[in-house]
C-alpha cells in the first residue's frame, strides 16, 4: 500500500512534483491547452498528432498521422493516438515497475477511450465520461447553476419548433434574444436573434434539438474562469477578459478568439462575486460526483454590473494555458497542479483554500497578458504556402513580427514588444474555414471596453496573419477534396 503523503504548503506542493515518478501522458491533437506544465511536473509527456514545434520540443512525442482513417472529431483523433504502436510501446514499458502504466489526460474523451486506458492499464484521471457529457450540457449547466444559486441571464429552457413558438416562449424576455443548443461549440451554436429572418437562418438547428436555452439578449462582456473541484473545496484560478466574435480572427459571431488577464480589467467588486460564483459552483459539481478541472463563463451586465452564469465547460479549456502559464502561478503554483492532487489517492493536503482563492483574488491578475486565437476565416478550402514558426518574436516598427528564436517556452516573451507564437497548421497543409492557424501570447491590453480590438489588438492580430500565405486548389486536389466527401475532414480535430 502507498504510504500516505501529507503537503502542507505550496513549497511542498512544488516538491513533489518535482521529485514525482508517476508518469503523466496528456494526449490531444495539440499540447496548447497544457503547455507549459512538463517544466512542474517530472515524467511529463505530450503526445500530439500536431507538430507545433517542428521536433525540437523534448517533451512532446508526435505521431504522423497516417492518413488511413478520416478524423471525425478530436476524441477520434486521441483514440488514433492512444492505439499507435509507438504510444503503446511507450506505456508499456512503465508497468514493470509501476503499479500502473501511468496517468493519463485528455481535452475531449469518450467511452472507448476509457475502455482503452483500462486495457492498458493507464489511469484515466478525469471524471467520468457518462458525468462529463451530462454536465456539459447548458441546460443542465442552468439547473445546476440555480440550485447552487448561481443564477443566468433570465431566460426559459423549451422546445421551440416555429418562430411563433419562440416568441411565445420569450414573451418575458424582451425583444432581443440569445439561443442556445445544449451542446457544442458556442461559436457555432450560439445564435442571435431579433426578427423572423434572423430566426430562418438558424431553425433547422433550432428545431432538431428536444430543449434550447432562450436568453434575454442583455448588454454584456464575456468573462472565463477555471476552478478545481477537489476534496478539500474548490480552488480558484484568475478571471480573465473574453474576446468574442472578431471577425478577423474567427468566422463565427459568437466565436471565442482570445483572452486578456489585467488588474484593471474588472472591479473588486465583480471579481469577489465571481470567485464566490465559482466556489459555489465547484462545491455544487463534487456534490454530483465531478471531480477536477472546469472552466466558467460569466457574462457581466454593463448596465448594471449585474454577474450571470455564462457556459460551463467540464474539461480543460482554451484559457487552460494562459490560467496556468500566468505571472501568479509561476510565483506559485499552477492551477492544474491541484487536479493532479485530487487524483493521487495517497495525498493529504493541508492547504486552507479560501485563503489560497484570496491570494488569487488578491494577486491573480498581477502583470499584463493576453493570448489571441487565429482562425482561417475565409469560406474557400485553400493550400497554406506560407507559415510561421513557433518561437520567440519581436514586434517591428513597421508593424512585422521578427523572430528572434524558435523554442516552446511562452515565458520567454515578456517585454512589451514581445510576442511567443504558438503555430498549429503548417505549410502545405489543406486549410478550412474555422481552422486554428496560431495563437499568439503577447503582453498588452488588446481590447477596447465594447469588445473589439483597440490599437495594439488590431497592430498584433495584422502582424499574425502576414505571417500565412495561401494558394486555390488546383484541379487534382479539388478531385481529392471531391473524394473525401467533407474537406474539413482532412485536418480535423484543431479547435480548442
Amino acid at each position: 500500500m502507498t504510504p500516505t503523503v501529507t503537503l502542507n504548503n505550496l513549497d511542498d506542493i512544488r516538491h513533489y512534483f518535482a521529485e514525482n515518478k508517476t508518469p503523466y501522458y496528456f494526449i490531444s491533437a495539440t499540447n496548447f491547452n497544457l503547455m507549459g506544465m512538463h517544466e512542474w511536473v517530472q515524467h511529463w509527456t505530450h503526445i500530439t498528432m500536431v507538430d507545433c514545434y517542428d521536433g525540437k520540443h523534448p517533451q512532446v512525442l508526435n505521431i504522423e498521422n497516417d492518413h488511413q482513417q478520416i478524423f471525425e472529431n478530436i476524441e477520434d483523433i486521441n483514440l488514433y493516438l492512444l492505439k499507435h504502436p509507438t504510444v503503446q510501446n511507450l506505456i508499456s514499458a512503465q508497468t514493470s515497475s509501476q503499479p500502473s502504466a501511468g496517468c493519463a489526460l485528455f481535452l475531449f474523451f469518450d467511452e472507448r477511450i476509457e475502455a482503452l486506458c483500462r486495457t492498458l492499464n493507464l489511469d484515466l484521471i478525469l471524471p467520468q465520461y457518462r458525468l462529463v457529457r451530462e454536465i456539459d450540457s447548458k441546460i443542465i449547466t442552468t439547473e445546476i447553476g440555480n440550485l447552487a444559486g448561481v443564477s443566468s441571464v433570465p431566460n426559459v429552457l423549451a422546445h421551440i419548433s416555429s418562430y411563433a413558438d419562440l416568441v411565445d416562449a420569450a414573451k418575458n424576455l424582451g425583444k432581443q434574444w440569445v439561443v442556445q443548443t445544449a451542446y457544442g461549440d458556442s461559436g457555432k451554436t450560439t445564435f442571435f436573434i431579433s426578427s423572423e429572418d434572423d430566426y430562418r437562418r438558424h431553425a433547422n438547428k433550432i428545431e432538431a434539438e428536444d430543449m434550447v436555452k432562450v436568453m434575454r439578449r442583455v448588454n454584456c462582456v464575456g468573462s472565463a474562469i477555471e476552478a478545481c473541484a477537489t476534496r478539500w473545496g474548490t480552488f480558484v484560478g484568475p478571471l480573465l477578459t473574453e474576446l468574442i466574435g472578431i471577425s478577423n480572427l474567427t468566422p463565427y459571431p459568437g466565436g471565442w478568439c482570445g483572452n486578456e488577464l489585467y488588474a484593471d480589467a474588472f472591479s473588486e467588486t465583480i471579481r469577489a462575486q465571481v470567485l464566490q460564483k465559482t466556489q459555489a459552483m465547484g462545491d455544487a459539481l463534487y456534490q454530483r460526483g465531478y471531480r477536477g478541472y472546469f472552466e466558467l463563463d460569466f457574462l457581466i451586465d454593463q448596465d448594471n454590473e449585474a454577474v450571470y452564469l455564462g457556459e460551463l465547460n467540464a474539461r480543460i479549456t482554451g484559457i487552460s494555458a494562459m490560467t496556468n502559464m500566468s505571472n501568479f502561478s509561476a510565483d506559485h503554483i499552477p492551477l492544474f497542479l491541484f487536479h493532479l492532487l485530487e487524483y493521487a489517492s495517497n495525498i493529504e493536503l493541508n492547504l486552507n483554500v479560501e485563503s489560497f482563492n484570496q491570494s488569487v483574488l488578491r494577486e491573480g491578475a498581477s502583470g499584463t497578458a493576453a493570448q489571441i486565437i487565429l482562425k482561417y476565416t475565409d469560406e474557400p478550402l485553400k493550400i497554406i504556402t506560407q507559415a510561421a514558426v513557433s518561437g520567440v518574436y519581436t514586434l517591428e516598427a513597421d508593424g512585422n513580427l521578427l523572430l528572434q528564436h524558435t523554442g516552446y517556452t511562452r515565458r520567454e516573451a515578456l517585454a512589451e514588444n514581445e510576442a511567443y507564437l504558438l503555430r498549429i497548421m503548417s505549410a502545405d497543409e489543406y486549410v478550412y474555414q474555422g481552422a486554428d492557424l496560431a495563437i499568439l501570447f503577447v503582453n498588452n491590453v488588446i481590447r477596447q471596453p465594447d469588445g473589439t480590438l483597440n490599437l495594439a489588438g488590431a497592430t498584433w492580430t495584422s502582424a499574425l496573419k502576414s505571417m500565412f500565405e495561401f494558394r486555390q486548389l488546383n484541379q487534382a486536389e479539388r478531385s481529392a477534396v471531391e473524394a473525401v466527401n467533407n474537406p474539413a475532414h482532412i485536418k480535423s480535430g484543431r479547435d480548442q
